[in-house]
């Protein structure tokens, strides 16, 4: 709760809550906590991969996020009210189109860069790689992988509306986590967003710029 506290002064406008090993009961007591955190300082909380687990908090202040192989859009949003927000993850700006056509917020794309975060069994895309995401993405694109600091100015400049970390931040001393969620702010005049906040082993924080809300 730390982390995910200071990245919410440091300006971040989203958190993802990733666990992928513990069940959904046990996730339940933090992701109320992080909803009631996000809740009171205008931000989004997003749920990896259970559509249920979102239903059960929000909708208010509450989405879903779901990868390739997880629950369909349209099947996700059977479950989730009205209005949450639901986006999907991609490697391929063809993906990216598939993802809007299901009626995607918005989409994940990366990873830009080489990341310890999780195996890398492809090549990082690159900001040369996000330009051509840009051109295809209708929806918020939202730049993930390996990214910090140091190498965010490309990404910004290639089209990315938001950006997730994790050990820009997560890693980072306690007292540079504001700072470093502030860079959003200062360096850009576009809708950025720092964080992919690991806590524990199983579990990740992530922290962003605010895509919107489904209308």
């Amino acid at each position: 709760m730390e982390i995910a506290r200071a990245a919410i002064n440091g300006g971040a406008r989203m958190l993802q809550l990733r666990d992928k090993l513990r069940d959904k009961g046990e996730q339940l007591p933090l992701a109320t906590v992080l909803r009631d955190l996000c809740a009171a300082n205008d931000a989004l909380l997003i749920i990896n991969d259970h559509a249920d687990l979102a239903a059960a908090i929000g909708p208010d202040h509450v989405g879903l996020h779901v990868g390739q192989t997880d629950l369909p859009v349209a099947e996700a949003r059977k479950i989730l009210a009205p209005g949450q927000v639901l986006g999907r993850s991609n490697r391929d700006p063809d993906l990216i189109i598939e993802s809007q056509q299901m009626g995607a917020d918005h989409v994940a794309f990366g990873a830009m860069y080489t990341t310890t975060t999780k195996p890398m069994i492809r090549n990082p895309q690159g900001p040369e790689r996000l330009k051509q995401a840009r051109a295809a993405a209708q929806v918020p694109l939202v730049a993930i992988g390996g990214i910090t600091a140091a190498n965010v100015g490309p990404v910004v400049e290639a089209g990315a509306d938001a950006i997730c970390v994790t050990a820009a931040v997560g890693s980072a001393p306690r007292s540079r986590s504001r700072r470093r969620c502030a860079y959003r702010r200062d360096s850009s005049r576009r809708r950025t967003g720092l964080g992919r906040i690991p806590d524990a082993n199983p579990l990740q924080l992530k922290a962003g710029g605010h895509v919107g809300r489904r209308r």
